[in-house]
């Protein structure tokens, strides 16, 4: 996937017309998915299985969504399995600890891989197979599952951050399953030559989305972060090689959108705190960027996953 920019100054003068710049936007993501659910379906009835892949805040379950749209309309039933119901906790279960001594959760050890694999090559073959399910806020596997059956000719997306680990999904992974990785790939470029990291555009979203949902200061979520990305480094980047189709979701329109909602809370921050943690340039960027409503947004759209009012709530 090739690196993109874009600089300050092309988003502000696209801000001008907000209504057109959501539209050209979303066009363009649009026709990224397209090309992707056409390469899908060409090799569906040898790889029924989607594979798909992205760190943190990459918009994983919206594409998975939305790819899941285009081939249900275009007479190719699709569904959708998300990895999250496969973690689990047991008194067997060991937990490693990051490099700052809390519980690295972003461990392909607490999925259930064993179970994972035998429920996608039953999947395959046809069978119906009782998805397990993660009750997050208790830390365990609830009692109740779900049936789920693959009719001929259906395809099923899995997505999760692990999902082109092969120690996770199988070592055939390529005999069935098409992979497919998603991240923010476009690098935000100011007049002065400064660049803003993917990584941070996809902080900002987590950041929209903890401050929505889940009721975390914006000091959690920067924290969290780093573990986050300690994980993206040894366990998501090492395997997206194996994936046979990249999209880049950064949205052009999105930096506008979290502007005037986010850039308070981030000047309120301490300076030392926010250095430590090599998110100090955010807020700057976030500054030089012409602001806009969310009005126009459709409910389809990626970063309505952070923002809400989308297809994932």
């Amino acid at each position: 996937m090739p690196i993109r920019y874009m600089t300050i100054d092309e988003i502000n003068r696209a801000a001008a017309n907000p209504l057109r710049f959501i539209q050209d936007s979303e066009a363009g993501y649009d026709a990224l998915l397209v090309d992707a659910a056409q390469r899908i379906l060409t090799v569906s009835e040898e790889k029924p299985i989607v594979l798909l892949s992205g760190p943190s805040g990459s918009g994983k379950t919206t594409s998975a969504l939305r790819i899941e749209a285009l081939l249900d309309g275009w007479g190719h039933e699709c569904h959708t399995l998300s990895m999250d119901n496969y973690y689990y906790r047991d008194e067997n279960l060991v937990i490693p600890v990051d490099d700052e001594g809390h519980l690295d959760l972003e461990t392909p050890l607490i999925v259930d891989s064993a179970l994972l694999r035998a429920h996608i090559q039953g999947l395959i073959r046809g069978e119906t197979v009782h998805i397990p399910s993660f009750d997050f806020v208790a830390q365990q596997r609830r009692a109740e599952r779900t049936p789920m059956r693959r009719l001929p000719g259906e395809i099923i997306v899995i997505e999760g951050i692990h999902a082109l680990n092969p120690e996770v999904v199988g070592a055939d992974a390529h005999n069935w399953g098409t992979g497919v990785y998603v991240s923010v790939r476009t690098r935000i470029k100011d007049p002065n030559g400064f660049v803003l990291h993917p990584s941070k555009v996809r902080l900002l979203r987590r950041l929209m989305r903890d401050q929505r949902g889940r009721g975390q200061s914006f000091e959690d979520t920067v924290t969290r972060f780093r573990s986050v990305n300690r994980g993206e480094r040894l366990y998501i980047m090492p395997h997206k090689h194996h994936a046979d189709i990249s999209i880049d979701t950064f949205c052009p329109y999105e930096l506008s959108v979290y502007r005037d909602i986010l850039l308070e809370g981030l000047q309120a921050m301490d300076p030392e705190f926010m250095e430590d943690m090599d998110v100090s340039d955010m807020a700057p960027m976030l500054r030089q960027v012409a602001p806009m409503a969310m009005e126009g947004i459709k409910r389809e759209a990626l970063i309505r996953e952070f923002i809400g009012g989308g297809m994932v709530e």
